[in-house]
């Protein structure tokens, strides 16, 4: 059922004919309209500028005007309102004028019945919501579309038809401009038109024979495709190189290599890294070890000459392809370039650093037959330059592999052992000097290997600073000791060694705290042994650091006091207890008579401070004379006993707290305690 009309506008200026056609509205019983009249064709135009009607009737000549007249009046306002004309003589000759100018329908005053004019109505408004649905798709599809009729003469086109037609046309009139335009189109497959945008055309024959075209703008659309183009041609790049250096990363870098030997080429390859950078990360912090990485790209860019490959494979490692000639000669000049510029100072977000860098080579052929292998043999030989001092390079030499193999699985060992829990702590005892009492003991971190026996402390240590499992290390020697202590019924202090790492990255406040907690051990019986490299390195967080710890009740000692650069500054600015004064000059007392005067300035320093003074390396009863005659507090060292695991280390302080083995006697019997 059609919706009722609402509103019309009459134009008629015969009050008679109103008046019919006020009847003939009247007969429709179920339909109520508002009906506006005016008498002349100005008259509804000013009308209209005012109110939107849901049909005009128009009488089809008024005066010097017709309803012709209005209705391109009307259409020129860019209205599309339905209009019905109606005269007084039906007229063939008339009814297609009125048509042709846009009218619905055309009724005779004298054939006007109700049924008729309802008809007449529902028809005209019917087909005016078809119009402008039709109006409405055609103006929003996403073509451009034209109607040719099968003349060739173009009968009903859209916006996007006419604007495209008009940028290609000399032409003014639009009827012109769209009949020379589809003329050319139906001719062409593709049309290059304005500003290189690109249609594609796409012509449809009606059953009638009609032609219908409609041009596509394929612009965008090849616009995305090469957009999405760059942007995998982008992710390709992105995924070869390092975001951060913007050199090669190890993807690109292994393509290169299996091109360079399926091709047959002869080249060295050169790995490298740099020296201690690990620690410069840990101490100033994840964005210091970017900059410097950074900088160092910089610098290897720099030294490379034509055909050299350099790219960055992760970490601080770096590697380097050089190009043999032809006498499959490989010129050292690219190592040889490369230490010579790290041999300068380079200053780093406003710090002066000496870089060390250790370069291994490998020539292919000579020294590999496929790309793993190489890259072995070149890290083989980084790895024993790594062991030599300052920057150096090593050319690989079969003899190598045993070596660094042997290494790398100590640092296999260690990670596992760190992982099950497998080290052990020792403890050395500590007296104070002048009432011989045992006061305390230092733990320190012990590796049995299952296979090797014991491992050297300096060698397993360097191996967890180089592998990055001395924060690791450092926490289980911490707890094991605080465990281990807990059971103890002597007040005995013990001392565990801090590493600059544990300083700098962890949050040691929490996790000492914790580690008392789950132990059980008493915070003021724990002292923390630190050396000056960590307070010179990192100065303002290494105070915020030890005050959390000192307000804990932790106490601290300067570890190695006498080897470091700011002593006094450091002894000032921090929360210190204790000054342990390093081994190296209490061992060497006896040898070199300067060693006695550093000795005494350093106790002298630490009394006028209020420090007590701890002496390790005591393994002479001639340190111990020295020592007291100078007035030191505490001595560490094999003459009292040497580092002995923990069962051990309890049947001595059961056997001195029994009085079976006097103070005295422990201060005068070297090696009485393994």
């Amino acid at each position: 059922m059609y919706q009722a009309v609402k509103s019309i506008l009459m134009v008629d200026d015969d009050p008679d004919d109103v008046f019919l056609i006020r009847e003939a509205l009247n007969d429709i019983s179920d339909e109520e309209y508002s009906v506006t009249i005016a008498n002349d064709p100005l008259v509804a135009l000013k009308i209209l500028e005012r109110k939107n009607f849901d049909l005009i009737m128009t009488d089809y000549r008024m005066g010097a005007y017709t309803g012709v007249d209005l209705i391109k009046q009307i259409r020129a306002k860019g209205l599309t309102t339905p209009v019905i004309f109606l005269t007084g003589v039906s007229q063939r000759e008339l009814d297609e004028k009125a048509l042709a100018a846009g009218a619905s329908d055309y009724l005779s005053k004298s054939d006007i019945k109700g049924p008729l004019i309802d008809r007449s109505i529902r028809y005209a408004i019917a087909n005016a919501r078809r119009q402008e649905l039709f109006s409405s798709v055609l103006c929003n599809v996403k073509a451009a579309i034209c109607v040719i009729d099968t003349e060739g003469t173009p009968q009903i086109w859209n916006p996007e038809f006419l604007a495209i037609a008009k940028a290609n046309s000399p032409l003014a009139e639009d009827a012109a401009i769209v009949a020379d335009f589809s003329a050319h189109v139906e001719k062409t497959e593709q049309v290059d038109l304005v500003a290189q945008i690109k249609h594609e055309k796409q012509l449809t024959r009606l059953p009638d024979g009609r032609n219908v075209i409609m041009l596509y703008d394929v612009s965008e659309h090849l616009s995305a495709l090469r957009e999405r183009e760059l942007a995998e041609e982008k992710a390709a790049h992105q995924a070869k190189t390092c975001f951060l250096t913007g050199l090669p990363n190890r993807l690109a870098f292994s393509e290169k290599l299996d091109k360079l030997i399926q091709n047959g080429c002869k080249f060295s390859l050169l790995n490298f890294d740099l020296d201690k950078f690990k620690t410069y990360n840990d101490v100033y912090g994840h964005p210091f070890g970017d900059a410097l990485l950074k900088q160092v790209s910089d610098v290897l860019q720099q030294v490379c000459a034509e055909g050299d490959y350099i790219a960055r494979i992760g970490g601080d490692e770096f590697t380097a392809i050089q190009m043999h000639d032809e006498n499959d000669t490989h010129c050292d000049n690219l190592e040889n370039r490369i230490l010579a510029q790290f041999a300068n100072e380079l200053i780093v977000e406003g710090r002066k650093l000496n870089i060390e860098v250790s370069v291994g080579v490998a020539s292919f052929p000579k020294h590999a037959q496929t790309a793993q292998e190489l890259l072995s043999n070149s890290d083989i030989a980084m790895y024993r330059a790594k062991a030599k001092d300052g920057s150096k390079i090593e050319y690989y030499d079969c003899g190598l592999d045993e070596a660094v193999r042997e290494q790398r699985r100590l640092t296999n060992d260690l990670q596992k052992a760190l992982r099950e829990d497998a080290l052990d702590v020792f403890f050395q005892p500590q007296f104070d000097l002048k009432t011989g009492n045992l006061i305390g003991c230092e733990a320190l971190a012990r590796w049995i290997h299952p296979e090797d026996g014991p491992i050297r402390p300096d060698i397993f240590i360097q191996i967890a600073e180089d592998c990055g499992l001395i924060e690791e290390l450092g926490k289980l020697v911490l707890r094991k000791a605080c465990l281990l202590g807990s059971k103890w019924h002597e007040d005995i202090k013990v001392a565990v060694n801090i590493s600059a790492v544990q300083v700098r990255h962890t949050d040691l406040v929490n996790d000492i705290q914790a580690i008392l907690f789950q132990t059980g051990f008493p915070a003021g019986r724990l002292e923390l042994e630190i050396t000056e490299t960590v307070l010179i390195e990192d100065f303002e967080h290494a105070l915020h650091v030890l005050r959390g710890v000192k307000n804990l009740g932790v106490g601290l000692a300067m570890d190695d006091f006498g080897t470091g650069f700011s002593s006094l500054s450091s002894l000032i600015s921090f929360p210190f207890d204790k000054l342990k004064i390093d081994r190296s000059f209490i061992m060497d007392m006896d040898k070199r008579e300067q060693l006695k005067s550093v000795i005494r300035s350093c106790i002298g320093l630490g009394r006028n401070l209020n420090l007590r003074i701890v002496a390790e390396g005591v393994e002479q009863e001639s340190h111990i004379d020295f020592l007291r005659s100078e007035g030191c507090d505490e001595i560490q060292g094999y003459f009292c006993g040497k580092p002995m695991p923990h069962p051990h280390f309890m049947e001595f302080m059961m056997n001195y707290a029994s009085g079976r083995a006097s103070a005295q006697d422990v201060l005068n019997m070297p090696g009485k305690v393994a």
